[in-house]
């Protein structure tokens, strides 16, 4: 019996040995699965807006550059220019899929270069997505994505703002699936042609495709060149500072760039006022959320040439965002602010034409605006800067934030009504065709058949999804949507003024040379392709797909609806990988087991 004994005993103690071994396995390896599936806990945990994804941003710019140049607008089709729009319409689609979105073509003449007349018109192109409790209400996010005669990549300018739009309207696809929601408002997303032939493309909208609807503009983004700014430091060296951010939003008053333009009513001023607070709001709110998301450090190279880990988005560097009136007067903001709407243009630097630029002076709108050089000027070599994919972040980020707050886009869950929005409403003049059209879906009965009815405010009615009607006299009118389905009916109410004539805002700029004399103060620095490499960013969210699409079989025809891809992904790394751990603990155990059962089997044949 004592024999017997010591033989149970050491079967216990073999067991407990096991268990031992397996907990201490598992308890050495779930902390490497916590940290792999700690991005997506994180951002479920911290985000309460939209999150941007700093490498997708990165990979766009990257693609886009490589496979869409010399993009003058109004000369050649069917190659870079054209067909960087319809890749980028089609990306914005697939980032939108599943929110009733609406895809338009508008073109318009131009004059081209100055003594090279264009041989054909230029085109915005427009997504929208309608909004759910304030469908008549609109917001406008925009870039530009023409070039200058000789540019090639036009990388910076505006590739780059073009590149973290699509990053806004990711974030804001999936944020509204993962959360079950909807925007409140109308959002607009808008590439502007021949903005480098003197900012055609935004006169031409403002003037003539929302013309009439200017009221409802709840606020204006111009995407613009960034990239070349906080928390980059020029050549990636520790011992430059921070490059600087600036917002640029509508000034209160006449400034430099907009002598005897600003006429802002009441109204206008007080919305103008709010805005210009969100902005300043929008800054601590932004570099939380990053430090949430895990980008608290960044590497720089000190003066050993080796790679120096130091903090970033920390509240004492908030300082290197500057919100300011904006004193430029040379993109797609300026009709916006003529017109005296809250306007936002996030841009890096912009000094390279001073007479005394900035040492990281870039030298955009000139053939040497690549992406390897905005590596170089952020990173120090020509390969992929990890300071520039988080600079290109950072206003992609503070749209989302401006986004989700409830005065200027929103968000809220459905209602069981069908989601409906009127399409832009040009010039509203008594005697001229106005058309109108709509997009319309029910989120909870796919492919539910939706017959939208128009009452025009002067007795006149129509039926069906595009119409045209001409008001016989001036006055104020409502124009009526109702969208009926199984679940509900929406009703979209506009407030029309009919008059003699559109209030235009005039263009201060003539067509331009399209090439611009490189500035002898500034020396382009080289890249250094013998730094050690820095170390990358984790991908946050599911495993990052580069764009496959052809950009020589892409068409977007206009007014019709795009389909995409989905948002999600089983190969993320923070689902997968505690899988495999758990397996791991699995193989443990059962080898454990059977070491103990060798164990025992030999003991009875000694015994």
């Amino acid at each position: 019996m004592k024999k017997v004994n010591g033989r149970a005993n050491l079967r216990a103690l073999h067991l407990r040995s096991a268990c031992v071994i397996l907990v201490v396995a598992c308890n050495l390896l779930i902390p490497f699965a916590n940290t792999a599936g700690a991005r997506g806990s994180r951002q479920a945990a911290s985000a309460d807006f939209p999150v941007v994804d700093p490498l997708y941003i990165y990979t766009q710019l990257a693609y886009l550059t490589a496979n869409f140049q010399q993009r003058e607008a109004g000369y050649v089709a069917n190659q870079g220019h054209d067909r960087f729009a319809a890749y980028w319409t089609q990306e914005m689609a697939r980032n939108l899929q599943g929110f009733g979105l609406q895809v338009t073509r508008d073109n318009f003449f131009i004059q081209g270069w100055q003594g090279h007349p264009a041989s054909l018109p230029a085109f915005n192109m427009e997504v929208s997505i309608p909004g759910l409790t304030h469908p008549e209400q609109e917001v406008v996010i925009g870039c530009h994505y023409d070039g200058e005669i000789n540019s090639s990549e036009s990388a910076f300018d505006d590739t780059s703002g073009c590149a973290y739009e699509l990053g806004v309207g990711e974030a804001l696809g999936n944020y509204w699936r993962s959360h079950h929601l909807y925007p409140t408002r109308t959002i607009r997303f808008v590439i502007f042609d021949a903005e480098e032939q003197g900012v055609f493309g935004s006169f031409h909208y403002l003037n003539n495709t929302i013309n009439g609807d200017l009221e409802n503009v709840t606020a204006m983004f111009n995407e613009e060149q960034s990239g070349i700014n906080y928390p980059a430091r020029y050549l990636g060296q520790l011992a430059n500072p921070f490059m600087p951010d600036y917002i640029n939003v509508t000034p209160l008053q006449d400034n430099a760039a907009y002598p005897g333009h600003i006429h802002l009513t009441a109204l206008q001023r007080q919305r103008v006022v709010s805005f210009r607070q969100l902005s300043a709001q929008a800054i601590p709110a932004v570099f939380s959320q990053f430090r949430a998301e895990g980008y608290s450090s960044l590497a720089f190279y000190d003066n050993q040439r080796q790679n120096s880990v130091q903090p970033i988005f920390s509240p004492d560097q908030q300082t290197n965002i500057h919100v300011r009136d904006d004193p430029s007067s040379n993109s797609d903001q300026v009709p916006f602010i003529y017109a005296g709407l809250p306007v936002a243009m996030v841009t890096g630097d912009q000094s390279y034409y001073d007479p005394h630029p900035e040492p990281w002076a870039y030298p955009y709108d000139l053939p040497q605006d690549t992406l390897s050089l905005m590596n170089t000027y952020t990173g120090g070599s020509s390969r992929m800067s990890p300071a520039l994919a988080l600079a290109l972040a950072l206003p992609a980020m503070f749209t989302t934030w401006m986004l989700n707050q409830p005065s200027i886009g929103g968000s809220v869950p459905a209602d069981g009504s069908p989601l409906a929005a009127i399409s832009d409403i040009g010039q509203t003049v008594a005697g001229q065709p106005l058309s109108l059209n709509v997009t319309a879906f029910d989120p909870a009965r796919s492919g539910a058949s939706l017959t939208p009815g128009w009452n025009f405010g002067d007795g006149a009615t129509a039926t069906g999804n595009s119409v045209s009607h001409t008001y016989s006299s001036t006055g104020t009118y409502t124009l009526t949507l109702t969208v009926a389905s199984p679940g509900g009916t929406r009703v979209v109410k506009k407030v029309l003024n009919i008059g003699t004539a559109s209030k235009v805002y005039s263009n201060p700029y003539s067509p331009l040379r399209g090439k611009n004399t490189p500035n002898s103060a500034v020396k382009i620095p080289s890249s250094d392709d013998a730094l050690p490499a820095q170390p990358p960013l984790a991908a946050p969210f599911a495993q990052l797909a580069s764009p496959v699409a052809s950009a020589t079989t892409l068409a977007v025809a206009p007014t019709e609806t795009v389909m995409g891809r989905q948002s999600t992904s089983s190969s993320s790394p923070g689902v997968t990988l505690p899988w495999v751990i758990a397996l791991a603990c699995l193989v443990l155990l059962i080898g454990s087991l059977g070491i103990w059962l060798l164990v025992v089997a030999r003991r009875k044949r000694n015994g």
